[in-house]
C-alpha cells in the first residue's frame, strides 16, 4: 500500500481507499453504497411507482448483486488473512496467533461473532482456492450465497483436489438445478463426494459423530430452542415420529398446527410429561445401490428419507446394531427391501402409475422416497402433501409422471397464481417441473439424482469431444440390468452384515426402458405396534 499527495491509499490492483472512500477496480464502492442507502432509507418517485414485472425485475438484480458482493466478500476475506498473515511474520509473531488476529478483524468487519467469522473464512477459503466454478456461479448470480456455502461445509474434511473434482461435477449440473435450495445442493455435494472417495466416508462419519452436542439458547418472549447434533438415522426416526404423531392429532381433531404439535410432543417426550410419541407403524426408507451391498470398498452414499445422503458406514452400523441387539429398546425394529430402479440420463426413480385422484399408499411413499423434500422452488421442506403437477380438475392423471412430493404451503400453489408443467424430453420422459408465477416468472426443480457421478459420467462418456482431457480416466462402470442380479447374491450380502432379511414387494417399473435402468434397493427401518 503506498500513499498518494491527495491523502489518499493505494492498493496494487487499482483499489483506492481514502477515508471512507473506497474505489476498487475503477467501481466507486462508497458512492454506489451511498447511492442504494438513501433509496433504501428514503425510497424515491421512481422505486414507488414500478409496476409488478418491473419491482420483479428489480428483486432479481438485487438478488444477482448480492451474489457478486458475496464473491467479492469472500475474495477480500481471503486476502485479509493472507494480509495478516504477512504482516505477522514481519513481526515474527506465530501463524497461530496470524489466524487468531485475521478471525478478530473479520469479527469486527462482518459484525458478527469470532466463531461465526472463522466459520465464514473457512468456508470462503475453499471457494476462493478449490471451488471456482460454484464461485463464479455465486458472483453470476446463477446460486444463492446459503447453496454455496453449504457446499462449503459438506466439502470441508477432504483434500483442494477432490473439492475441484466435485466442483466441476456440480457446476455441470448448474442449469437443471440453479432453482433448487441449500439443502438439495449440500446433499448433491455429498452424494458425489461420497462416489470419489468412498474411502474416507467412514472416518469423515466417525470422526462427526464424535462431535455430537446439544444446544439450549435462549429465543424471544419466554421462549427457547434446542438443537442437537446426532446420527442422521436417530434425527430422521425422531423427525417422522413426532410428523406422523401430529397428522394423528390432526386428524382426531386437534386444532393446533402441526409444527405446535411436533413441538409439544417434542418437549413432553424429553421432560416426561404426556404421553409423548405414539409407537405406532413408522417406516424409514434407506436407498442403497447394489454397487454398495456388493462392492462396499465402491459405495455410493446412502439416501435416508427426508434427510438425503449419509455415509454407507453410518446405515451399516444401525443395520448390525439393530439386528445384533434383539432386547434393543426397539425390539419390533424390522428390515424389508424392495427393489427400486433409476434413469440412467438423471439418476431419479421410476415406478407404476394410479388410476385414483388420490395417491395410493405405495405410489405416495415412492413419491416420497423419489423427492426426498419439498419439490418447489428455492424450498427445502418436508413433504407433507402429494400433488397434482397439472390439476385433476383439469385432466391431470395419478401418476409418477404427474405427482410432486410439497410441503404444505407449496401445495396451494393455483391460489398463489403459480402454474406447473412437466418438463419431458424427446421421448416424453419426465425430466423436471417448470414452475410460472402469475407475472411470467419461471423456475424448474429437476429430479432427484441418486446417482450424480454416474449420470455426470455418462454425459462425459456421450460427449467425448468436450472432454478431450479426460480421455485417460478410467470408464464408468456399466449400469446395471435389473434383471442380471438376483435377489439371493443381494440376500448372501446381506447376511454379511448379519442383517435378517423380511422380503418386501418387488416389481419392476413399467415401460420399456427398465432394462436400462440401474438397480438401486430400499431397505425400510419398519417400526410395528404391538
Amino acid at each position: 500500500m503506498t500513499s498518494s499527495g491527495d491523502g489518499a491509499s493505494r492498493v496494487a490492483g487499482g483499489a483506492v481507499l481514502e477515508d471512507q472512500h473506497i474505489r476498487l477496480a475503477e467501481v466507486d464502492l462508497s458512492a454506489a453504497r451511498d447511492a442504494l442507502a438513501r433509496i433504501g432509507a428514503e425510497g424515491s418517485e421512481t422505486l414507488d411507482a414500478l409496476t409488478a414485472p418491473e419491482s420483479i425485475a428489480l428483486l432479481a438484480e438485487l438478488t444477482r448483486i448480492d451474489g457478486a458482493l458475496e464473491a467479492i466478500r469472500a475474495r477480500a476475506l481471503i486476502r485479509l488473512e493472507e494480509a495478516v498473515r504477512e504482516d505477522c511474520a514481519e513481526r515474527g509473531e506465530s501463524p497461530r496467533r496470524a489466524v487468531d488476529i485475521a478471525r478478530t478483524e473479520a469479527s469486527f468487519a462482518l459484525r458478527s461473532s469470532r466463531a461465526v467469522a472463522g466459520r465464514s473464512l473457512a468456508t470462503c477459503r475453499r471457494l476462493v482456492l478449490s471451488l471456482p466454478g460454484l464461485l463464479r456461479s455465486l458472483a453470476e448470480g446463477t446460486l444463492s450465497p446459503e447453496a454455496v456455502h453449504q457446499v462449503g461445509v459438506v466439502l470441508g474434511p477432504v483434500e483442494p483436489e477432490i473439492r475441484r473434482q466435485v466442483d466441476e461435477i456440480l457446476t455441470s449440473r448448474l442449469e437443471e438445478h440453479q432453482d433448487c435450495g441449500p439443502r438439495e445442493w449440500s446433499d448433491l455435494a455429498e452424494k458425489v463426494l461420497h462416489s470419489l472417495d468412498t474411502a474416507g466416508a467412514a472416518p469423515r462419519h466417525h470422526r462427526a459423530r464424535r462431535e455430537r452436542h446439544v444446544r439450549i439458547r435462549r429465543a424471544p418472549h419466554g421462549m427457547a430452542k434446542v438443537s442437537a447434533l446426532i446420527p442422521a438415522a436417530d434425527g430422521a426416526r425422531i423427525r417422522k415420529g413426532l410428523s406422523v404423531a401430529a397428522e394423528a392429532a390432526r386428524a382426531g381433531g386437534d386444532r393446533r398446527g402441526h409444527q405446535q404439535i411436533m413441538a409439544d410432543l417434542f418437549a413432553d417426550a424429553l421432560v416426561g410429561r404426556g404421553d409423548g410419541v405414539d409407537p405406532a407403524t413408522l417406516e424409514l426408507g434407506i436407498i442403497i445401490t447394489d454397487r454398495s451391498l456388493l462392492a462396499p470398498e465402491h459405495a455410493d452414499a446412502a439416501i435416508l428419507e427426508g434427510f438425503g445422503a449419509v455415509p454407507l458406514e453410518h446405515v451399516r452400523e444401525e443395520m448390525r446394531r439393530t439386528a445384533r441387539d434383539a432386547e434393543s429398546a426397539d425390539p419390533e425394529l424390522a428390515h424389508t427391501l424392495r427393489r427400486l430402479y433409476t434413469d440412467p440420463e438423471d439418476g431419479q426413480l421410476v415406478a407404476v402409475e394410479s388410476r385414483s385422484r388420490a395417491f395410493p399408499p405405495a405410489l405416495r411413499r415412492f413419491l416420497t422416497y423419489a423427492h426426498q423434500s419439498c419439490r418447489a422452488p428455492h424450498c427445502d421442506a418436508d413433504i407433507r402433501q402429494m400433488d397434482h403437477i397439472v390439476p385433476w380438475s383439469e385432466g391431470g392423471e395419478t401418476s409418477l409422471a404427474n405427482g410432486n412430493g410439497l410441503c404444505a404451503a407449496d401445495n396451494a400453489k393455483e391460489s398463489a397464481g403459480v402454474r406447473a408443467r412437466v418438463i419431458e424430453d424427446e421421448t416424453s420422459v419426465r425430466r423436471g417441473v417448470r414452475w410460472i408465477s402469475r407475472y411470467g416468472q419461471v423456475a424448474e426443480r429437476g429430479a432427484v439424482d441418486l446417482d450424480p457421478l454416474g449420470t455426470y459420467r455418462n454425459r462425459v462418456r456421450r460427449e467425448p469431444a468436450d472432454h478431450e482431457r479426460r480421455r485417460d480416466e478410467p470408464a464408468p462402470q456399466p449400469q446395471t440390468d435389473p434383471g442380471s442380479q438376483p435377489l439371493p447374491t443381494l440376500q448372501h450380502a446381506l447376511e454379511a452384515l448379519v442383517i435378517p432379511l423380511r422380503d418386501g414387494t418387488r416389481s419392476h417399473p413399467q415401460g420399456s426402458r427398465g432394462s436400462a435402468s440401474r438397480r438401486v434397493d430400499l431397505y425400510c427401518l419398519r417400526s410395528e405396534a404391538a
